[in-house]
């Protein structure tokens, strides 16, 4: 399955510490290929620095990028075309003042053909309508 890899959901499956590690992870590691943008990487980074400190948000991202090698984790370009369906994607759900890396995220999934979202974030993710026709996410790893 193709899943498209949230912050939350991603420094939950990183983060030993956080409640739903063990799930996160083992979802993380179902997947057969994870989406992960380069906004995600940048918030991985900015939380796992908050949370723990540089040297492991570094640590998480050069894991994710030394997967990419390996064909598990795919950092897809974030072009100005998906940028512009992000947007609309904001602006479908303004109440909800969803974020840049979320819309990108809801754009990802049109272009990847999936459903599946690797998120602890369930308010919008719950809420929005994925752009494939579907009726939801599934969102993982609570849909497993």
């Amino acid at each position: 399955m193709i899943v498209i890899g949230d912050t939350s959901g991603l420094v939950a499956a990183f983060n030993s510490a956080d409640p739903e590690h063990a799930a996160a992870r083992a979802a993380l590691q179902q997947a057969a290929l994870t989406i992960v943008s380069p906004l995600v990487l940048l918030e991985v980074e900015h939380i796992t620095t908050r949370n723990i400190d540089r040297r492991a948000a570094y640590a998480v991202n050069d894991w994710l990028l030394a997967q990419e090698r390996t064909g598990r984790i795919e950092v897809p370009t974030v072009s100005a075309d998906l940028l512009r369906v992000a947007r609309k994607v904001q602006n479908r759900y303004l109440a909800m003042r969803l974020d840049l890396t979320d819309a990108t995220n809801v754009s990802l999934a049109e272009r990847y053909e999936t459903v599946e979202v690797l998120t602890l974030d369930r308010r919008d993710f719950r809420a929005v309508t994925p752009l494939t026709g579907h009726a939801a996410f599934r969102l993982l790893p609570d849909d497993l």
